[in-house]
């Protein structure tokens, strides 16, 4: 269902993703008499291009031999879509502890905090008695 002119937002996504969905269907092909060939083949999709597929999908989308396959299909897409999302925000905090890392002082008050939990006190720091 994507055109290879397909746009998103001003970007070219449809002849990319062809390209990649074609290359997986001739290995299939290729593939097809060979009795150890495997169920599934690997295939790299950009964020641009699953929101491609999320537009031209929809839930009750049948394949040609008249199974309901739209919902699983969108549902795969929405769950890598969340793994691209979860994967940059992880980068995100790594960028952030190393940052933080990069502070001898912060460290240090930080490994005094950890202590003082895990002793079970109150850390201490502009409270009374200080």
């Amino acid at each position: 269902m994507v055109r290879h002119t397909w746009m998103d937002e001003g970007k070219p996504i449809g002849r990319g993703l062809l390209l990649k969905v074609f290359a997986l269907i001739r290995e299939f092909d290729a593939r097809r008499d060979d009795p150890q060939a495997p169920g599934e083949l690997p295939i790299v999709l950009s964020e641009e291009e699953f929101w491609s597929i999320d537009f031209h999908i929809r839930r009750g989308h049948l394949d040609p031999s008249g199974v309901r396959v739209g919902r699983e299909l969108l549902t795969k897409v929405f769950d890598r879509l969340l793994d691209i999302r979860n994967g940059e925000e992880t980068r995100r905090l790594r960028f952030r502890v190393a940052e933080d890392s990069e502070s001898p002082e912060r460290l240090r008050r930080l490994n005094e905090l950890r202590d003082q939990f895990r002793q079970g006190e109150k850390p201490s720091g502009g409270g009374e008695g200080s």
